[in-house]
């Protein structure tokens, strides 16, 4: 009778090691605040962008960085308006020389995705302000 029950027990351990696992859902990102750092620039200025993000999950978190042509992006190929797989929440970017920027002042565009490397992703837009440096001050 024990060696009975000891078969069971076996074979109900065994059919149930057999079903696959529910796999936990993954969450995307969160982004609470995507920060330049200065808003208003001059021709050629650089500014920091700061992306303050969170994984719900507690995955590691990469982040890609995109702009215009026009911006130029540290440690980016020139002319190369994008940084990919970065593990630094924060950014560098050159602005625009004079000459690319219209009238008094143009604005610009950055945007920052932050990537849990297992599907889960979020973006979010941040514009800064290019003003020409008009009679030197």
């Amino acid at each position: 009778m024990k060696k009975l029950i000891l078969l069971m027990m076996v074979m109900l351990l065994t059919i149930n090691c057999d079903e696959n696992p529910v796999k936990p859902e993954n969450h995307n990102p969160i982004i609470f605040s995507l920060v330049a750092f200065p808003e208003i620039v001059n021709p050629n200025d650089s500014l920091i962008v700061i992306c303050n993000a969170i994984d719900p999950d507690g995955d590691t978190l990469v982040y890609d960085w995109y702009t215009t042509g026009l911006v130029g992006i540290k440690g980016a190929f020139p002319g190369v308006p994008a940084r990919f797989n970065t593990h630094e929440n924060s950014q560098i970017f050159y602005a625009p020389d004079s000459i690319s920027v219209m009238a008094p002042q143009d604005t610009f565009w950055i945007v920052c995705a932050a990537r849990d490397g297992i599907g889960g992703q979020v973006s979010k837009l941040i514009n800064f302000i290019v003003k020409q440096n008009i009679g030197g001050g």
